[in-house]
C-alpha cells in the first residue's frame, strides 16, 4: 500500500474499516469456496454410512442412496431412500428431525421395514452433552436399538419411563430421550401415512413429489 493511500486511510478512518471489513469477507469467502465441496462429501459418505446400518436388516440388491422420492408432509420435504429385492420395495429409509433436545434439534435416519416396523435408528447429528445426551449414539450406548422391530401395531408406550413409556430415559438427561422417542413415532405416522405410495413407487430415481393432500388422513 502506498504511503499516500495509507495516509488517507488514515485520515479516514471509514475507509479503513471498510477496507479492513472487505478483507476479510474475501478470506472467509475463498474459506467457504475450498472447504464447501469436502463437507459435501462428508455429509454424504455419513449418509451412505447411516443408510448402510439402518437398512442392513431389510433385504435389497439396489443402492438406495440412489433410489429416492420425495415427499411433501406437513410442511416439510422428506427426502425417502428406498430398498429393493428384484424391483420390490421391501423398506425404506429417511432424515427425521425432532423437536429440540437439550443442545438442539436432533436429525435421525430411520429405516422401516415393509411391515411398518422399525429396523433400525441411527442418529446422524446432534448437540447433546457428551457423557449424557450422547447416549443416543449407537456408539456411546445400545440405547438406540431398543427401537428395533417396533410399529404402530406392536402396543408400545411411546414415551419415556419417566411419562408413563416403556423408554429408559438417561440420568441427567430426560429431555434428549424424551425428543428420540417422539422424532421415531412421529416418523412411524409418517411412514404409516404414504405407506402405499411408498411401497409402491417405480423403480428408479423419482423426479415426482407426493402431495399429502393427496393422501389419506395420517394415523393418530
Amino acid at each position: 500500500m502506498s504511503s499516500t493511500l495509507a495516509a488517507g486511510l488514515r485520515r479516514r478512518p471509514g475507509l479503513l474499516l471498510g477496507a479492513f471489513a472487505l478483507g476479510c469477507s474475501a478470506m472467509l469467502g475463498a474459506g467457504d469456496l475450498a472447504t464447501r465441496e469436502e463437507i459435501r462429501l462428508r455429509q454424504a459418505e455419513d449418509l451412505r454410512h447411516a443408510l448402510d446400518q439402518t437398512l442392513s436388516a431389510v433385504p435389497h440388491d439396489n443402492n438406495p442412496a440412489e433410489d429416492t422420492i420425495a415427499v411433501e408432509d406437513a410442511g416439510r420435504s422428506v427426502t425417502v431412500y428406498r430398498a429393493r429385492m428384484a424391483g420390490e420395495v421391501h423398506g425404506v429409509a429417511f432424515n427425521w428431525v425432532s423437536e429440540a433436545g437439550y443442545g438442539g434439534p436432533i436429525t435421525l435416519t430411520v429405516g422401516i421395514g415393509r411391515d411398518g416396523r422399525i429396523a433400525s435408528v441411527r442418529v446422524l447429528s446432534h448437540s447433546e452433552t457428551p457423557g449424557l445426551g450422547d447416549k443416543i449414539d449407537v456408539r456411546k450406548s445400545d440405547w438406540i436399538r431398543g427401537f428395533d422391530g417396533r410399529g404402530l401395531d406392536t402396543g408400545t408406550r411411546w414415551g419415556v419411563r419417566k411419562d408413563g413409556g416403556e423408554f429408559d430415559q438417561f440420568a441427567g438427561a430426560t429431555i434428549t430421550p424424551r425428543a428420540v422417542v417422539a422424532a421415531v413415532h412421529a416418523s412411524l405416522k409418517f411412514f404409516a401415512g404414504h405407506r402405499e405410495r411408498l411401497l409402491a413407487a417405480p423403480a428408479g430415481t423419482a423426479a415426482a413429489t407426493l402431495s399429502a393432500a393427496a393422501q389419506p388422513g395420517s394415523p393418530s
